[in-house]
This record gives C-alpha cells, structure tokens and sequence, in this order.
C-alpha cells in the first residue's frame, strides 16, 4: 500500500467534519464512533467478489488528512454549514499508543480497552485490543480491484486476508483525502483447509451474522487537551454559545476558532 500511493510518513493529525450533536457525544462520552461499513454513505464500500456480506466485517471511523478546510466536506457532513470540524492526533485512543507500520496491513495501534464484537447463533465473536490504522483510502475506477478477492493461495493452504476490506473507493470521493481507522470484527487473517471462505465460521456472515452496528472506542484524556474545533462557515451565534459550553464543560484545554471560509447565511 505504501508503495502503490507514495505514503512515506503518517499525518500527524486528521480532521473528521460532523455535526454539533455528534460532537457533544464525542465530548460527553470520551469515544469515537466506528460505525459499521454496511450502514456508511457509499454502497460499494468492503464490497469482495467471493465473501458475501464482508461489509459487516469491518467498522469505521472516517477522517481527512486535508489541514485546509473544504466546502465540499462542510456540506457534505454538516447540515447547512453550522457543524463542526474536529482535528485529533493520529493516536487519540485510551493509552496512546505510537502507531506501528506494517509491511502487510498498513498501520495499526493498540488500544486500553477490550472491544467486544458479538454473533448471532453462539457464533464465533472476538475481544480486541486493536484498531488498524490511520490508513490510507486508495481510489480507483476499476470496479474489479474494488470488488476483489481476499482469498490467497498460498500453495498447499488458503487465507482470507481482510486487511484491505473497505480501504478502496470509487474516484468520485477522491476529493475526501479519506484516512480511515479500522475495527475488525474478526481475525485479520483467517487460514482455510479449503479454498472456500465460506468453510469457516468465523466467515459465515448468513448463520453468524455479527450483532453490533457500532462500536465506541474510549480517547485518551490527553486527546481533549490537543483537540482542536473549527465552527462550520454558517454557524449561527446560539450554536458557537453551545460549543463554547460544551468544550469549558468537558475539554477546556481544546481549541476553538472559527472557519476561515466566508459564506452568507441564508435568510
């Protein structure tokens, strides 16, 4: 992965466009959201041609390495330009713990908290530690690299290899600049007798569907203190009161200044 789109070093800070309310969670609850790549706004995200439902696999928390800000994203993910733009350190998670670069898999850092993934039928569940990245999107417009295999052959064995799952997106989003943390909700690599993903029950997604639509990773205390808000370009004066309560209430160390960008509020 690094190789193919030039990455030499991680940003050390990421930007995540939302809405005040989200960010009133983020604050009150001290987590991240990773919400299940199945309910996110792009259909062909984590999308394999031989593991149905991979999608449901993978859980995600979507950011932007852009330091400068973007309209696009403004009124992509903020209703009418009055949300918010949050920049957090690249390892904002309870223990802050250096992301280490992998050969195979790209970055991953681990995490002071268990994370439970639950399945339905006793199904095979998992208790991790571990959230993948900041990785890189890679953006293409051949839709049999989106829809790929993850079963290798490895002579003599076969592995499902899930660690490109939902890191592949259609050019049209390329001016998202997306990094993207990650929470499987299985092994990274599962290893067959067979080449049929489908043989194992970890990868049985129709008899053991996974539970949970979203998991809530616990941030540091240390994170609020380096967090920075930027208000959307249409907040309106009541709703910079409510950030400004909000952040003397649960982050006062953060920043908060307003957008650079000057828009006309709608009347």
């Amino acid at each position: 992965m690094w190789d193919v789109m030039g990455i030499r070093a991680l940003p050390e800070a990421l930007y995540h466009y939302t809405s005040i309310d989200t960010l009133a969670l983020i604050l009150g609850n001290r987590s991240l959201r990773f919400t299940r790549l199945d309910g996110v706004n792009d259909p062909e995200e984590a999308t394999v041609s031989d593991l149905p439902a991979a999608s449901t696999l993978v859980f995600a928390s979507c950011w932007t390495a852009q330091d400068r800000e973007s309209i696009a994203m403004w009124r992509m993910y903020t209703s009418e330009m009055q949300g918010v733009r949050i920049r957090l350190p690249n390892n904002p998670f309870l223990g802050r713990h250096t992301p280490t670069v992998w050969e195979k898999g790209g970055a991953g850092q681990r995490i002071d908290a268990e994370l439970v993934i639950h399945r339905e039928n006793d199904g095979l569940g998992i208790t991790t530690d571990y959230v993948t990245g900041p990785n890189k999107i890679y953006y293409t417009d051949d839709h049999a690299y989106r829809n790929g295999s993850c079963l290798v052959d490895e002579g003599g064995r076969w592995s499902v290899q899930l660690h490109d799952l939902g890191m592949v997106k259609n050019t049209y989003w390329v001016f998202e600049d997306e990094w993207r943390y990650k929470i499987l909700a299985t092994f990274s690599e599962v290893i067959l007798h067979e080449p049929n993903p489908l043989a194992h029950p970890a990868l049985d997604l129709t008899h053991y569907p996974v539970i949970e639509g979203a998991l809530y990773a616990p941030l540091a205390e240390e994170s609020f203190t380096e967090m920075e808000i930027v208000l959307g370009p249409c907040v309106t004066p009541g709703q910079e009161l409510i950030v400004r309560a909000l952040l003397e209430a649960y982050a006062p160390g953060a920043a908060l200044r307003r957008s650079d960008i000057n828009v006309r509020l709608r009347k």
